[in-house]
C-alpha cells in the first residue's frame, strides 16, 4: 500500500516535516512495515523556502537584515538551480519574529524584505517572491523605501500566495488580516487608508490577492512592472513532482492547523486535494480546527474525503499547541486502523 503524507505546517505548534513525521509514528504503530512518504508542503507562506531549498538542492543564502520591528534579523533566500532567486516575506517581516505583546501593523515594516530582494538582485534577475505570514500592512511600503522607490524593469517576478483578498475594503488586508497580526478595530479604519493613499500614490489598479502580507503584492506589483501573481501551492506541488507520485498512490494524508473557507480558496490542503482528486485517490484531513460553516458537500467537491480533526475533547489553545504532535499519531493511528478494516472486507 502506498501512503503520500502532505501536510502543511500547523502554525505556532509545528512544521510541515515535524507533522509529517508525527503522522508516520501513527501510521507505523499499524503497519509497522509499512514507510509513507513524506513530502511535507507550504502555500508560499513561511516555510515554503525550506520545503523548495530540500526539494530542489537549491543553494541557501543568509543576511543579516532589518526586522519587522526595525531590530536586525538573520533572514535566509534561496538559488534554485534554474537561476530563480526564492525570497520568503516571512524570513524578515514574519508574525513569528514578533512577540505578542509587541504585535502592531501601525508600525511594522517590510524594509527588511526589500534588503534581502537587493541581494537577491545581485545574482539574477529571477525573483520567486512567496508571501504569507506576515507581520506587516504597509502594502510593502518598506520594501519599497528600500529599493528607493524606483520601478525595477526587466525582472522576471513570479509572487507566490494562497488569498485572493483586495488591497483595501471590507475583504482588504486590513480588515480581513489586521486583527491576527495585533490591530484594534480603529486600527483597522487606520490602515485601510493608508493602504488606499498608496494606492492614489503609485496609481495601480488593484486586483484580487494584492492584499496578501499586509498589502505587500500591491507594491511588488509596482516594484516590478509585469510581476505575476501565483498560488503558492501550485508552485510547490510542482517544484517536489508532486504528479509523479500520484500514479502509485492509494491514499493521501493531509493538513493544517485550522480547516475553513480560506482553505478551499487555494492554500495547500486544497491543492493537495484537487491534483489527488483528478487521479481518483482519496485524501483524508487531519486538522486542528475545522471550520462549523463548511458543508460535506464543499469538502467532497474539493476532494477533501473527509475530514479528522485532533483534540480528543475541549480545549485551550496552548494546550492544542502543547499537544499537536501527540495528538497528530494518535489520530493517525485511528485512521489506519479503519483503513485497515476496510483493506481486510475487501
Amino acid at each position: 500500500m502506498n501512503v503520500l503524507l502532505c501536510p502543511d505546517s500547523f502554525k505556532g505548534a509545528l512544521s510541515s516535516p515535524d507533522v509529517a513525521a508525527a503522522m508516520a509514528q501513527g501510521w507505523q504503530r499499524v503497519f509497522p512495515r509499512e514507510n509513507p512518504l513524506g513530502l511535507p508542503l507550504a502555500d508560499g507562506g513561511e516555510g515554503t523556502l525550506d520545503v523548495l531549498l530540500s526539494a530542489t538542492g537549491a543553494e541557501r543564502f543568509t543576511e543579516t537584515v532589518t526586522g519587522p520591528l526595525g531590530e536586525p534579523v538573520l533572514a535566509a533566500w534561496g538559488l534554485l538551480p534554474d537561476g530563480t532567486a526564492v525570497v520568503e516575506l516571512a524570513q524578515a517581516a514574519g508574525l513569528c519574529l514578533v512577540p505578542h505583546d509587541q504585535r502592531d501593523p501601525k508600525i511594522t515594516t517590510t524594509y527588511g524584505v526589500g534588503e534581502l530582494l537587493l541581494q537577491a538582485t545581485k545574482h539574477t534577475k529571477k525573483l520567486l517572491i512567496t508571501l504569507g505570514g506576515s507581520a506587516t500592512n504597509d502594502g510593502g511600503a518598506g520594501i519599497l523605501e528600500a529599493f528607493g522607490d524606483t520601478q525595477q524593469l526587466g525582472y522576471d517576478v513570479r509572487i507566490a500566495c494562497d488569498v485572493d483578498n483586495p488591497l483595501t475594503g471590507p475583504r482588504g488586508a486590513s480588515a480581513v488580516f489586521g486583527p491576527q497580526k495585533g490591530a484594534t478595530p480603529q486600527d483597522i479604519v487606520l490602515l485601510d487608508g493608508r493602504l488606499g493613499q498608496l494606492r492614489d500614490k503609485l496609481g495601480l489598479t488593484e486586483q484580487p490577492g494584492d492584499g496578501a502580507a499586509g498589502g505587500a503584492a500591491y507594491g511588488l506589483r509596482w516594484l516590478f512592472p509585469g510581476a505575476r501573481l501565483v498560488p503558492g501551492i501550485e508552485l510547490v506541488l510542482d517544484a517536489i513532482g508532486f504528479e509523479t507520485h500520484l500514479t502509485n498512490t492509494d491514499l493521501i494524508l493531509t493538513g493544517e492547523g485550522r480547516l475553513d473557507s480560506q482553505t478551499l480558496g487555494g492554500k495547500a490542503v486544497a491543492g493537495v486535494a484537487q491534483r489527488a482528486k483528478a487521479h481518483g485517490v482519496p485524501v483524508i484531513a487531519l486538522v486542528g480546527s475545522l471550520s462549523s460553516d463548511l458543508t460535506g458537500q464543499q469538502l467532497t467537491d474539493a476532494g477533501i474525503t473527509t475530514v479528522f480533526p485532533l483534540a480528543p475533547g475541549p480545549c485551550t489553545l496552548d494546550e492544542s499547541v502543547h499537544n499537536t504532535a501527540t495528538w497528530l499519531a494518535n489520530t493517525t493511528e485511528r485512521v489506519a486502523r479503519l483503513y485497515a478494516l476496510t483493506r481486510s472486507a475487501r
